[in-house]
């Protein structure tokens, strides 16, 4: 036998013939979720590793790493909904490019929450649904019974039961001689659970409702805004209490003369008089308001207080968001409140603003990409855009 022959057989005989499995596992949490996705259709062992939980959840830790943008429009010739997602931009950064993920095509469901772990809750009339861009899955749940009531639907998780549920709160009007306010019910559905129907909730407290806007997710319970309050859903007890808002008398004076400046003279009596928006402020529940764009707030709660920081909007950046008229959606991975317009200009690309509120520092950035996608009516209209940071890449199959 050749020389080169015995050196080719030993190393046959010392290489191992398939790659570990713990290697395996490791890489795979590693790769892009498109990549993912497309390699659980290679064998048996692959598919059974990617549908596994414990590699599901070693994947969640690492996107969580990796936070996104999420965009989403709806067009309106081909009455499709349209979701891009972009990289958040780092402090250094002041572009980056934004990726097709999902079109929802068989019904136009509107999207008003945040995604929690990017999963995204999706209504329409009495039709509630999941979607997960990653996986281009949407789940529709079972239909509720409206009876002339208006609809809401928040996505909500539970950390340690690692539960997902979706909290639907309907409220029909009710007209009295002092006050008009409104009947809530408030029902529950389990995603995941044998039971795939909807669970009626007991409301504890006398607080009237009045109307239902915004909705977070943030430490196991979805928060929203009742005008007077803020309600707090604990999605593992699955009771809803209320918080107090930001009172009056936690104005100053010069921040009451800015309002009958910017605004008019009416009476301030709830945080609903100005713009106010929830935002999760590194694992705080926190709202941030503006006015006439040159003084912007954040509110953070603390036990059953409020804190309050404030700071004046750089007179060159005045006149730019006035023209733009950018609402803020949130906070991104460097502590930045990110703000933009509601506008897609398909002409242009996507800009977004950035405050860091602590150093009075603003800076704006460019999302490329879902201009030229070629969708085919887009440039004829503006759609309606929203955007929604801390979006992250989730395996989670639906079904």
């Amino acid at each position: 036998m050749e020389p080169s022959q015995r050196r080719h057989l030993a190393h046959d005989q010392s290489s191992p013939k398939h790659i570990p499995f713990d290697l395996t596992f490791e890489i795979f949490t590693r790769l892009p979720a498109k990549s993912i996705i497309r390699f659980q259709s290679v064998s048996k062992l692959w598919y059974s590793i990617i549908h596994s939980k414990d590699f599901y959840n070693s994947f969640l830790i690492h996107s969580k790493t990796r936070p996104r943008l999420l965009f989403t429009f709806e067009n309106f010739d081909s009455r499709k909904r349209f979701i891009f997602s972009a990289p958040e931009h780092d402090i250094e950064q002041n572009s980056s490019t934004a990726r097709h993920d999902m079109t929802i095509s068989d019904l136009v469901y509107y999207i008003k929450s945040r995604p929690v772990n990017g999963l995204i809750c999706c209504t329409r009339d009495s039709s509630i649904a999941v979607c997960n861009p990653t996986t281009r899955q949407i789940l529709k749940l079972p239909d509720v019974t409206l009876n002339g009531k208006a609809m809401h639907a928040r996505l909500g998780y539970d950390p340690v039961q690692d539960q997902y549920k979706v909290l639907c709160v309907m409220m029909h009007k009710v007209y009295t001689n002092t006050r008009n306010t409104y009947e809530p019910e408030c029902f529950v559905f389990t995603l995941g659970c044998q039971q795939q129907e909807w669970r009626k909730i007991e409301v504890i407290g006398d607080d009237p409702y009045s109307g239902f806007h915004d909705g977070i997710c943030i430490n196991g319970a979805i928060y929203f805004v009742t005008k007077h309050k803020i309600a707090r859903f604990d999605v593992r007890s699955e009771k809803v209490e209320f918080i107090n808002a930001p009172q009056e008398d936690m104005f100053n004076e010069e921040d009451t003369k800015k309002v009958v400046i910017y605004y008019s003279s009416t009476k301030i009596t709830t945080i609903n008089t100005f713009c106010w928006t929830l935002v999760n402020h590194q694992g705080k529940l926190g709202g941030i308001d503006r006015w006439a764009f040159r003084l912007l707030r954040l509110w953070l709660q603390e036990d059953e207080s409020w804190n309050m920081m404030k700071s004046n909007v750089p007179t060159e950046w005045v006149k730019l968001f006035r023209a733009k008229k950018p609402n803020s959606p949130g906070e991104i991975h460097t502590g930045e409140f990110i703000w933009v317009s509601d506008r897609l200009d398909p002409s242009k690309p996507f800009n977004v603003f950035y405050y860091y509120i602590i150093r009075e520092s603003f800076r704006s950035a460019q999302v490329e990409g879902i201009e030229d996608r070629g969708i085919q009516g887009i440039r004829k209209h503006n759609p309606y855009m929203l955007c929604f940071p801390g979006h992250i890449e989730n395996i989670m199959f639906l079904y």
